[in-house]
């Protein structure tokens, strides 16, 4: 388990991929998505960094996607801009189409065979 945490550590450090994912990508789509979300909300960095009790300086940091800050700080930051976690990592799966069709199957599967000939109408 060492050798794996250190792995880890090692190649986040040097900014080598992991499975094809470089750091600097997920970042930056991180930053887009909360900058984005926080201008939809029309709200300030000043008024994000007070709700999640960081500094402005750490908001614009991920908004620029020089930093992530922790995993914490990103789900208060999800949950302030009344976002998702995958929101904001969406762009980065490989097999999201995949993935919407199966959410789209478990919600129609739910559904009554009523509500199902209506969502196919639309």
């Amino acid at each position: 388990m060492k050798y794996f945490v250190y792995q880890y550590k090692t190649n986040m450090k040097v900014g080598r991929s992991l499975a094809g994912i470089k750091n600097k990508d997920i970042l930056k789509c991180i930053g887009v998505k909360v900058q984005g979300a926080r201008r939809n909300k029309n709200y300030t960095q000043e008024f994000v960094a007070e709700k999640v009790d960081r500094s402005i300086d750490t908001i614009r940091g991920i908004e620029n996607g020089r930093i992530v800050g922790s995993m914490a700080t990103l789900i208060n930051i999800c949950n302030v801009l009344g976002v998702t976690l995958d929101y904001v990592f969406y762009d980065l799966l490989k097999e999201k189409d995949e993935i919407l069709d199966k959410e789209l199957y478990n919600i129609l599967i739910n559904c009554t065979p009523d509500k199902q000939k209506l969502i196919y109408n639309i």
